[in-house]
């Protein structure tokens, strides 16, 4: 019998979750709010809280209109609250409503440092965003067992997918402070402090690292804009260049070519013609005393010998 009694049992289990989780209601509030929950019935109202207390705080109140008031709520008001009728047995639940108190994010978790020579690597999880999305984290360090000021680590706000953030400028054989926390809407949330000592030995490695420092703050827009300026100057340059080659190369070939046909009749006709001075006396191959006679630029008449 009892084998057959168990999956009623568990159907009226399963039936009351249903329809009781249909009629709950999801409230969010600012930490720090007043908060007025109302309830259907306005008589004779009770309010329970359905997360292990039986009744609610004593700072709570509940209005003439059955309505449950919350003064300035707490982080530990957040719960499950249930209204029915007072003094009646096995009244029903006539509002169920999950409140949820919005908070300024809690304390990272699992915050470790990894220390090195002269740098540092710290490493942090989230635990919960307090209701609203995280805007960004802020890490600081500084000399341990110091009242040093804080140092910030750049950039000032770490970009909310960030889970590490590396940190320049440590000295060897030193232990420091660091401090970490994650913000949102409402404000800073917990902080979280760690220590860590760092080595007493280079790397080379380290070393490598600690001259790209500051890399993560350059504007590659800039670095385009240089790259853009020095091709178009090389580019102008070279385009000039190759103009003027040109230019240079075409123009001698003209006169020159002009300059051979000129003179190739000339020396064909007369050997001893002398293209720099054109206005001198050639004397004949018989080395007659006559001058020869020029006609033209092309030919030359020889006197007769007696």
């Amino acid at each position: 019998m009892y084998k057959f009694l168990r999956p009623v049992v568990y159907f009226f289990i399963l039936f009351l979750v249903v329809v009781t989780g249909n009629n709950l209601t999801q409230v969010a509030v600012n930490l720090g709010r007043n908060l007025t929950i109302p309830c259907p019935i306005q008589r004779d109202v009770m309010w329970i809280r359905e997360d292990g207390e039986d009744q609610v705080h004593t700072r709570m109140s509940i209005l003439e209109d059955g309505s449950l008031f919350i003064p300035q709520v707490d982080r530990n008001d957040s719960g499950i609250y249930a209204c029915k009728r007072e003094n009646v047995a096995f009244s029903d639940v006539k509002a169920r409503v999950n409140v949820t108190v919005r908070t300024p994010p809690p304390a990272l978790v699992n915050v470790v440092v990894r220390p090195s020579t002269i740098l540092a690597l710290l490493l942090w999880d989230v635990g919960g965003d307090g209701g609203y999305p995280i805007i960004n984290f802020t890490a600081q360090y500084r000399l341990a067992y110091t009242n040093d000021s804080w140092i910030p680590i750049s950039p000032n706000h770490i970009t909310p997918n960030s889970r590490q953030i590396e940190v320049y400028k440590l000295l060897p054989n030193t232990t420091y402070q660091f401090r970490i926390w994650a913000t949102n809407q409402l404000g800073r949330g917990n902080i979280t402090e760690v220590y860590g000592k760092t080595l007493d030995v280079y790397m080379e490695q380290e070393l490598a690292r600690h001259l790209f420092e500051g890399a993560d703050k350059f504007d590659t827009r800039v670095w385009a804009v240089a790259v853009g300026i020095v091709m178009g100057t090389l580019i102008l340059l070279g385009l000039g260049t190759c103009f003027l080659l040109y230019q240079e190369c075409r123009t001698p070939g003209v006169t020159e070519e002009q300059e051979v046909i000129e003179l190739v009749p000339n020396i064909i006709l007369n050997p001893g013609f002398d293209p720099q001075n054109q206005n001198d006396q050639v004397p004949d191959e018989n080395s007659n005393s006559e001058t020869p006679l020029r006609l033209n630029n092309n030919t030359v008449v020889q006197p007769r010998n007696q």
